[in-house]
């Protein structure tokens, strides 16, 4: 290999190294350097990590290629500078390292900011720094050897996650989000947030450092987790995106109902690398879906009864009638009757009724409120929208009758209707009293019509209720006796 081949297979800094003229310089020329100089020169310029040196009572650079590197347009000018006015934006910085150096100590710094003109303008860059003391032959240090590493775009990088996990912390803090996982499908680890863990009645501890997947399946509900499982694997075989709700056990046994979104990825050969995912709280949710499920099945069993009773009241109204305008007139009353008792009991949400607000309801609806004709009086007594529904076609039906043949017509009368609270069984019993007086003399009828039919049937003896009916010559007296199941007082 001659001259030539052997400078083009050297480093060029190694080139510029040789060429540049020491002589005229502190340092002196280069075959006079000591040993201890030459050996460090050399290791410099053959390591492939960024090294500079500077030595001598004018604290020369001396760097490599890769150091050339990381100066970017400071390049080629910086070599044979004075460390100081290499690099004048962290002069300060520099002398620290001369004065510790030269003094024989070594120095360190791990992520250390600094302000760089590299490239005409100020750069914030991050440098691991290791600085060890050049001694010459005698032992003495004249100067300093630095490993400069740049680690600019890892904490760039790590800044720009935590700042990221922070808008996520927020994010979650903000709404109904419990937390995020990773799972690395082929190591069958599990990583969550501490959020996501609690959820899991896991420690947060062993939730960041990691977990196989099955600590997180055995905390989901039995009848939930088939479909989980069947949606994480459809993700897993073909990248489709997962959403699944399901129920997490609490430490009181009780159930969280949450939704989990994610997607698995693959690798370019296809194969499942890791799941990422997010966590939402969907319990308020799903029990006002609950509810609402609960609300219209009540409510289409409420319409199909009504529907039935309806087509009853028809039925009896129109069969046997002299006429269809007197028909259509008593069942237009008992749909009103209906009606009413619909609205006391819609006034309470559906929930109960007042005893006494049906009664009120039945006086004015016959155009008896505020009358002295009725003499009404009982304890506070709350009513199940059925029975609340039976009491008001009841007390419909013994008013209609008392106004067309009691107490109630044209010759003057009252009625009394008393009500009380008593027990048989061990069960509350409410007692309830129609006295008829001052009318007509009654006389029993040849045969039942409607109207008392209804009254028996809406308190027959399959509900646990009872009726008697007592045509006295005084009035008629109709005593109702019906359990009292717990309803809500609110």
């Amino acid at each position: 290999m001659d001259e030539n081949e052997r400078m083009q297979a050297e480093p060029r800094m190694a080139q510029r190294v040789s060429a540049y003229d020491w002589a005229a310089t502190a340092m002196g020329p280069m075959e006079n350097w000591s040993q201890p100089l030459r050996t460090v020169v050399d290791i410099i310029l053959s390591s492939n990590l960024p090294m500079v040196m500077a030595w001598g009572p004018d604290a020369q650079l001396i760097y490599n290629d890769a150091y050339a590197v990381f100066a970017g347009g400071r390049h080629p000018y910086l070599l044979g500078l004075n460390v100081l006015a290499a690099w004048p934006e962290v002069a300060e910085f520099n002398q620290h390292v001369l004065d510790v150096t030269l003094a024989g100590e070594p120095l360190s710094y791990k992520d250390q900011p600094l302000v760089l003109f590299r490239h005409g303008h100020a750069e914030d860059v991050w440098l691991d720094l290791d600085y060890t003391p050049v001694r010459d032959a005698d032992g003495v240090p004249r100067g300093f050897l630095a490993t400069v590493v740049e680690t600019t775009a890892r904490v760039k990088a790590e800044r720009a996650y935590h700042r990221a996990r922070e808008q996520v912390e927020l994010a979650l803090n903000a709404g109904a989000a419990i937390g995020t996982w990773f799972w690395d499908i082929p190591g069958n680890c599990v990583v969550v947030d501490c959020r996501l863990a609690r959820a899991f009645s896991i420690d947060p501890a062993q939730g960041g450092a990691g977990l196989p997947v099955e600590a997180f399946l055995q905390r989901i509900h039995p009848q939930d987790l088939p479909e989980v499982e069947v949606r994480i694997q459809e993700s897993i075989a073909h990248g489709a995106p997962y959403r699944c709700q399901y129920r997490i056990r609490q430490p009181d046994d009780s159930y969280l109902w949450v939704e989990a979104s994610g997607r698995c990825e693959h690798d370019e050969d296809g194969n499942p690398t890791c799941f990422p995912g997010l966590m939402v709280d969907v319990h308020e949710r799903k029990l006002a879906e609950q509810q609402q499920r609960t609300m219209i099945n009540e409510l289409n069993h409420r319409v199909k009864n009504t529907l039935a009773i309806v087509q009853s009241l028809a039925t009896q109204s129109f069969s046997g009638a002299s006429s269809v305008e007197s028909a259509a007139e008593v069942f237009n009353a008992r749909l009103i009757s209906l009606s009413h008792a619909h609205d006391v009991i819609t006034r309470e949400h559906w929930r109960s009724a007042l005893l006494r607000d049906l009664v009120e309801q039945m006086a004015h609806s016959h155009n008896f409120r505020g009358s002295e004709r009725f003499d009404i009086d009982g304890p506070r007594v709350r009513l199940s929208p059925q029975n609340a529904l039976s009491f008001a076609m009841a007390l419909h039906e013994l008013a209609t009758n008392a106004i067309k043949y009691g107490a109630l017509g044209d010759r003057g009368g009252g009625v009394r209707i008393h009500w009380r609270i008593g027990e048989a069984n061990g069960k509350r019993i409410l007692y309830l009293d129609w006295i008829e007086h001052g009318g007509p003399p009654v006389q029993p009828p040849a045969r039942k019509g409607f109207g008392t039919r209804l009254v028996e049937r809406c308190f027959n003896p399959a509900r646990n209720g009872a009726v008697s009916i007592d045509y006295r010559e005084s009035g008629l007296a109709c005593h109702i006796a019906v359990p009292l199941p717990e309803v809500d007082e609110e």
